[in-house]
């Protein structure tokens, strides 16, 4: 059933498009609703739970899925939007049996029109989803014409009859004791969707959000190739930096050859390709999902991809590699403050009990790992700067402080004795301390 999340993002993301499409006439110069959560521990713990309960209830292949969220989870999970995407302030308020959901977007427009504010009614239902009106803006629509619209553009413009099928998943809907409930019937043909068969992979593919899936393969394969020159898997490489220059060199070299044959590619381009390839090598295997197919790995290949993703360090922690190279791939696939606040999420479960405890140590490597993304790829001037830097010389100065003295192994008490949570001085403090380290690097100056 992991297709089933990419296919609920879907259609919630066509029903946004269509709230936008609606809003361009209703866009007002304040927001409506402001945000009244913050991320701690406790939010962490509290949306870990929800999740976990909601995958497990998935994985269990038993129909059908119950997705349950108290009040306090809603809250959580609406904080950690928050933290990700500042530009987005969400609701949900759970009050005599009704669920109302609550939304102001900041968009990038003139003062006059830079909010769009949206709100509704979730009521309970025996009988599939019932929405009240809801209000975009000043305007006030329907919301089961709302949904019965938003099925009618999946269904024409992605897959026939998709849309269809995933609004008569919801069987019921209860709002009770300040927890909502929703139960979703998966159908079969829905958990077993094969590549070439669904529009959503189609989607994916033609719309390119994540890079040329040409180019990355292109340098995932150069990857590989050169890594397969050894015959002795033992005598790898195994710093980070080795891996950053190399896959640099090539995009300078595919960069300069293409200027000096007249062309026009992108050092940007490039560069988001090349780090883009680092981070489905050495990232999690469901990246790929989201660019396109990239690795078609042989056996013995993906065993030295397994080992190399254990034995690749920086500042001699495999650990540190990983938050670097993930933060690098959250930036490529989203924005700086969605990888940092995915890296405090992180960071805030570990310091439940049986956890390594709240690094900022982690933090550094999050925030070097996007910092170092943002910098590749954010013009053009820099890309080809980098590109320079990183193929005469790259060492771990240059991209990532040292970590002696930098707090580790942060308890959940202690943290939320010194620091409560990420709006605090203390917190604040200490992030613009890791930062201002980051600043004093060759690379980041």
């Amino acid at each position: 059933m992991k297709l089933t999340f990419k296919i609920l993002g879907l259609f919630l993301i066509t029903s946004i498009i269509l709230i936008s499409i609606i809003g361009l006439v209703a866009l007002q110069s304040k927001p409506k609703f402001e945000n009244n959560n913050t991320v701690n521990v406790q939010a962490a713990t509290e949306s870990k739970a929800a999740a976990k309960r909601f995958i497990d209830s998935i994985k269990s292949k038993k129909q059908p899925v119950l997705l349950s969220l108290s009040q306090a989870e809603l809250n959580s999970l609406n904080a950690l939007v928050y933290r990700a995407f500042p530009q987005v302030v969400s609701d949900v308020i759970i009050q005599n049996e009704t669920a109302k959901l609550n939304i102001s977007v900041e968009l990038p427009l003139p003062g006059f029109i830079k909010y769009l504010n949206v709100s509704g009614d979730l009521y309970p239902s025996d009988k599939g989803l019932e929405l009240g009106n809801v209000s975009v803006g000043s305007i006030t629509l329907p919301g089961n014409k709302l949904v019965s619209l938003t099925r009618w553009v999946v269904d024409t413009f992605v897959q026939d009859e998709l849309g269809t099928k995933i609004v008569s998943m919801v069987q019921w809907v209860t709002l009770k004791e300040q927890h909502l409930k929703v139960s979703l019937l998966v159908p079969d043909d829905m958990n077993h969707l094969q590549q070439g068969k669904s529009g959503l992979f189609a989607l994916r593919d033609n719309l390119a959000l994540f890079g040329d899936v040409k180019k990355v393969k292109y340098y995932h394969s150069a990857l590989v190739e050169h890594l397969e020159l050894s015959q002795d898997r033992s005598a790898l490489n195994t710093e980070l930096p080795y891996y950053l220059q190399t896959m640099f060199a090539l995009a300078k070299i595919r960069t300069f050859s293409d200027h000096a044959n007249g062309g026009t590619t992108s050092a940007i381009q490039e560069n988001y390709s090349a780090l883009m390839a680092l981070a489905l090598y050495f990232g999690s295997n469901s990246f790929e999902l989201l660019v396109g197919d990239v690795s078609n790995l042989t056996s013995s290949q993906r065993n030295t991809r397994t080992f190399l993703r254990r034995k690749v360090t920086l500042r001699n922690r495999v650990d540190l590699q990983k938050h670097f190279m993930y933060s690098v791939a959250l930036q490529l696939f989203g924005n700086s403050k969605a990888s940092d606040a995915i890296g405090e999420l992180k960071e805030f479960l570990d310091s439940n009990p049986g956890g390594s405890g709240f690094s900022f140590a982690d933090l550094m490597a999050d925030r070097a790992g996007t910092r170092f993304a943002r910098l590749a790829t954010e013009s053009e001037v820099a890309a080809l700067q980098i590109q320079n830097t990183i193929t005469n010389s790259l060492t771990e100065n240059d991209f990532m402080p040292q970590i002696h003295g930098i707090p580790e192994g942060i308890s959940a008490d202690l943290f939320n004795e010194n620091y409560r949570d990420v709006e605090s001085t203390e917190y604040k403090q200490m992030i613009s301390f890791l930062d201002d380290r980051l600043a004093e690097l060759t690379l980041y100056r």
